[in-house]
């Protein structure tokens, strides 16, 4: 198993806490956010390897996160996995183009989620 440094973003404390206690029972160390401008914060002082980012957050959304990360130095390395709840097409278009590397939908699997992080690499 690769430990990972791992941001997990959600608005919901609730999802955000239990995301982030199944992360650490696979051995990786978390950080947390929760909303888009504390994300951009804490990946620019912490350079995840890997963020988990909620699409349905409060004034910044995952898309236009994923955007300010990704132009952030530092931020076209980290691999980016969205979570949303949606599987329409235009959901997934709209996360390749802001620069998403992967998707899950909520809920997921935790076993399926290591699996992607596991074989996540660094742009």
């Amino acid at each position: 198993m690769v430990r990972r440094r791992i941001l997990v973003v959600d608005d919901d404390p609730d999802s955000r806490e239990a995301l982030s206690e199944v992360l650490r029972l696979f051995g990786h160390d978390v950080l947390q956010a929760a909303d888009g401008e504390m994300a951009i914060d804490v990946a620019g002082r912490n350079r995840p390897e890997v963020i988990l980012l909620d699409l349905g957050l409060p004034d910044l959304d995952g898309y236009e996160v994923a955007r300010r990360l990704r132009a952030a130095p530092g931020g076209e390395h980290a691999f980016l996995i969205g979570l949303t709840g949606y599987s329409r097409d235009e959901t997934f278009e709209r996360m390749q183009a802001s620069g998403f590397d992967e998707h899950v939908l909520k809920p997921c699997e935790p076993e399926h989620l290591e699996q992607i992080i596991a074989t996540a690499t660094r742009r």
